[in-house]
């Protein structure tokens, strides 16, 4: 229901809004989230000090080919741009939200000329004649936010345009883990291809070797035969590597938002290590620093505040509405002061009965609210999986690879030793090229650990938020504040 008042009525309307205050007959009470967010303390994080990755932490590995595609992805990727669009349309939403607090007003003007029936309202000597309804009129409204529904409209606009902020963060950090791994995985493939084609040199002076120790009487062609067999295998691996590396390639132009032809004569550099300190156990502050956690935690904010919101539409409505202008019929007198025309005058309107629709939008809202806290919990629950999973790699790489040195160090040792007695006369050349045969296994699993090891220390920069920090990520946020 609604009543208009005018500046007479004060002490009435006043009566009026304190009694439907109180005697309103919808209500929202049974209706009430039925979820909690999952906290540090029940996933066991602890609060040590951990070393945080840096926004562009591929830079602590000086490489300026792989710095140069992050630039190029981070500038033309089309995923950033989406995520950047929608931030975009999430702080015009925010602009919207926060102009619904401050009075709107508006001009109108029309000139209609119009045939006035001798049967109708007007009267002579209007009756059957033609005239102009000229107006010009200023209107001007304003909602008295009484409840704080404007507020917690405008509050839960802000966290969502923060959320998606963190999203465009989470989409950075996914382009910069999948360009460096990309770029490792064709610096592996390219070196294990070079390893390859040394094999084969080896395996080609074996033959060689053999050949000639058959022709001189000194060997059997089943010896031969047995060299032999190992050449189409390593021809068939180069084949397989340059597949791999012609993919490497092609995934890299994709993510720099360009054609194969970009990355087609691209070389990468596989380090040695990758100087990142994992932390010991999982960090509570990990919280602030992973974006995908910020954003859910943030939907949730919003989200109780829909609540907020929802709950004063069950509360009088208090609107203040006036308008100043002119008005008549033809144009001779339309700005004459007698023309003139002006009113002002608040309105109210209460629920009473509505079908239960308003405690059907709250039971939504808080529906909403249950999703947001669930997506939460299982956003948070992955993020704490995701480091202790990358922890646990890490842990096994280095020890494989410890091994694996000592394993290495052997057959280069093996390998330096043969040389010698083939060089004294004591052992033939078959037996040293196997030897360098065994070398060169060694190395190509060294190198497959330490692309492995490299993958998991970009995982880890992924999963410690890849340099995302809520504390300082939104300060250059349009809508920080309420005020």
């Amino acid at each position: 229901m609604k009543f208009q008042f005018n500046q007479r009525n004060t002490s009435f309307f006043a009566a009026i809004l304190a009694a439907t205050t109180l005697a309103g007959c919808v209500n929202y009470s049974g209706i009430n989230p039925q979820s909690t967010m999952t906290t540090s303390a029940d996933l066991s994080m602890t609060n040590a000090p951990t070393q945080w990755p840096d926004l562009r932490s591929w830079e602590i590995l000086h490489d300026p080919v792989l710095s140069n595609l992050m630039d190029q992805a981070l500038a033309n990727n089309p995923d950033i741009k989406i995520a950047s669009a929608r931030l975009a349309r999430v702080a015009a939403l925010t602009g919207m939200a926060d102009a619904n607090r401050y009075p709107v007003a508006s001009v109108n003007a029309s000139v209609t000329p119009e045939h006035f029936t001798e049967n109708g309202l007007y009267p002579p000597p209007y009756a059957g004649t033609t005239h102009s309804t000229d107006l010009l009129m200023v209107n001007a409204r304003y909602e008295f936010d009484f409840w704080g529904k404007n507020r917690d409209l405008l509050s839960a606009a802000i966290s969502q345009e923060k959320a998606a902020e963190a999203e465009v963060h989470s989409a950075r950090l996914l382009i910069e883990t999948s360009i460096a791994k990309s770029y490792f995985t064709l610096a592996a493939n390219l070196e294990q291809k070079a390893l390859i084609e040394k094999m084969l040199v080896v395996r080609e002076e074996m033959v060689n070797v053999a050949d000639r120790r058959q022709a001189a009487g000194l060997d059997t062609s089943q010896n031969l035969q047995t060299t032999q067999q190992g050449l189409p295998a390593m021809k068939a691996m180069i084949s397989y590597f340059d597949g791999q590396i012609a993919l490497s390639r092609n995934a890299l132009a994709a993510l720099i938002g360009k054609g194969p032809e970009a990355t087609r004569d691209l070389t990468a550099t596989l380090p040695v290590n990758v100087p990142v300190r994992a932390p010991d156990s999982i960090p509570a502050d990990l919280l602030g620093h992973r974006a995908d956690v910020s954003a859910a935690r943030l939907r949730v904010e919003a989200a109780a505040k829909h609540i907020d919101a929802t709950k004063t539409e069950f509360y009088p409505n208090v609107n203040l509405s006036a308008f100043a202008g002119f008005s008549s019929l033809g144009m001779s007198r339309w700005l004459d002061g007698s023309s003139r025309d002006y009113g002002v005058g608040p309105a109210i309107s209460l629920p009473l009965f509505d079908a239960g629709r308003l405690r059907a939008d709250l039971s939504g809202k808080t529906a909403e609210f249950d999703m947001a806290v669930a997506s939460y919990n299982m956003t948070l629950i992955e993020a704490v999986h995701d480091v202790a999973d990358q922890l646990s790699s890490l842990k096994s790489i280095n020890q494989q690879q410890q091994q694996q040195n000592d394993l290495l160090q052997n057959a280069e040792s093996v390998y330096q030793n043969a040389v010698q007695r083939e060089k004294a006369g004591l052992i033939n050349r078959i037996a040293v090229l196997n030897e360098q045969t065994a070398l060169l296994n060694q190395q190509s699993i060294a190198v497959e650990l330490r692309a492995r090891s490299v993958g998991y220390n970009i995982s880890l920069l992924r999963a410690l938020g890849g340099g995302f920090n809520e504390q300082t990520a939104f300060q250059k946020s349009g809508a920080n504040s309420t005020n």
